[in-house]
């Protein structure tokens, strides 16, 4: 099965998780978070936490681009 997210940020959803970054038992599962779910886990992960909806409003408002 081919994973939804590339395979550099579906590591850091693993490993959010508990798991090792090339343990793929839960991946049907990650496979399943919605684009706006996978953002806010990885920015948990990389110690950005509860700034998803920050960052995503950032990016609206600096560059135009609506996440």
């Amino acid at each position: 099965m081919e994973n939804k997210y590339p395979e550099y940020i579906m590591k850091k959803l693993r490993q959010r998780r508990g798991l090792e970054e090339d343990d793929v038992k839960e991946d049907q599962d990650i496979n399943t978070l919605s684009p706006s779910e996978a953002f806010d886990e990885v920015c948990n992960w990389e110690g950005l936490i509860n700034y998803g909806g920050i960052i995503k409003g950032w990016v609206n408002d600096i560059y135009g681009v609506k996440i």
